[in-house]
């Protein structure tokens, strides 16, 4: 077995959309969550392997659990791997998650990062840690992941049983195939899903909803370049009659689909990277104008170690009149204050894996 980890705290100046709501304050996980680990793999002969991973995230500013209290928020899988094909069960990454997280330059830790195409933000507002839908659609709970490999292909198909319930709710099918050759990663991924018990009233029947994301990478060495598009649609069928609100972002269900195209880069330089992303993200409503927003976000990094690195992050949003885009790093977020307002947030911190 293999304990592994990593510990990442900086110091922060938030804003959420003017002077008055500006504040500085210490963050837990602004270039990555910090987090503690244990994998191991038991050899059972014949090619065949059993694996498992429990993985803890956590906030050192405060030594509280992260994902809502979650013990293993993170992860917490159990399988079996031969050869090229694997299969696992429990609280597991999506295919689409790690689609996402592949194609963003800083891996989606930093401000501006793509975690603001809304990816296990808008999929299951209101739902609780320990839930079928807690931070659904990217990690997922009950669920079996089939992953395989084959020269420059891979491919993983997720299974979810959501909810848990009679009606269904929750329950997800999701997949992703990858190619890789030399520089080039070319990537896509699909999910359908059940609306989740705690978007719609109770006793009603949920409807089906699909995000997808075609994305890719190239490296020219001197740098390397990232792009993708994310897209989502909602159902509108059965929805709660307000707003729901989740980790704090008062959130519309009712928008009928949201469009994210992203470009960054990772560039050498003095020893260490730069890491830039730019995001333009649109919300289409039945009865309100788009709302339309585009997301800036630059970091350094410079390695003082093989295990340890400092790095400054900076970021902001800039909403119309009727976006509400927030700003996220790998763990804290910077919410808008009203619909219009822009986020920003500056960061200096220090990283350590072990």
């Amino acid at each position: 077995m293999t304990v592994y980890g990593l510990l990442d705290v900086a110091v922060s100046v938030t804003d959420a959309g003017g002077a008055a709501l500006r504040q500085k304050e210490m963050t837990s996980g602004v270039g990555l969550g910090s987090r503690i680990g244990f994998r191991g793999t038991e050899d059972l002969g014949g090619g065949l392997k059993a694996n498992f991973v429990l993985e803890n995230g956590f906030n050192p500013d405060t030594g509280t659990i992260g994902q809502g209290g979650v013990l293993f928020g993170r992860q917490a899988w159990v399988g079996l791997a031969a050869s090229s094909l694997s299969v696992s069960l429990g609280r597991q990454y999506s295919p689409m998650l790690l689609t996402l997280a592949t194609t963003d330059p800083g891996s989606q830790g930093y401000w501006g990062n793509n975690q603001g195409t809304g990816n296990a933000l808008y999929q299951s507002p209101g739902s609780g840690a320990g839930s079928g839908g807690h931070q659904a659609t990217g990690r997922i709970n009950n669920s079996i992941l089939l992953t395989g490999t084959s020269g420059a292909l891979s491919g993983r198909l997720m299974l979810g049983l959501g909810d848990e319930n009679p009606s269904g709710s929750g329950r997800l099918v999701g997949a992703s195939g990858n190619y890789t050759s030399g520089p080039v990663l070319l990537t896509a991924a699909v999910t359908r899903f059940r609306q989740y018990a705690s978007t719609i009233v109770a006793g009603a029947e949920p409807d089906w909803q699909t995000e997808y994301a075609v994305a890719g990478t190239y490296n020219f060495n001197v740098a390397k370049l990232f792009a993708g598009y994310y897209n989502y649609q909602p159902s509108g069928a059965n929805l709660v009659p307000a707003a729901t609100t989740a980790t704090g972002l008062a959130l519309d269900p009712r928008f009928i689909e949201n469009k994210t195209f992203w470009i960054g880069a990772r560039i050498p330089l003095a020893g260490g990277t730069v890491i830039a992303n730019a995001m333009r993200t649109t919300f289409e409503y039945a009865a309100l104008p788009d709302g339309k927003s585009t997301t800036l976000g630059l970091a350094y990094e410079y390695p003082l170690s093989k295990r340890t690195l400092v790095y400054a992050s900076y970021g902001q949003v800039m909403n119309n009149a009727t976006g509400r885009v927030s700003l996220l790093a790998a763990i804290p977020a910077v919410f808008p204050s009203a619909a219009g307002a822009d986020p920003k947030a500056l960061s200096a911190g220090i990283r350590h894996t072990f």
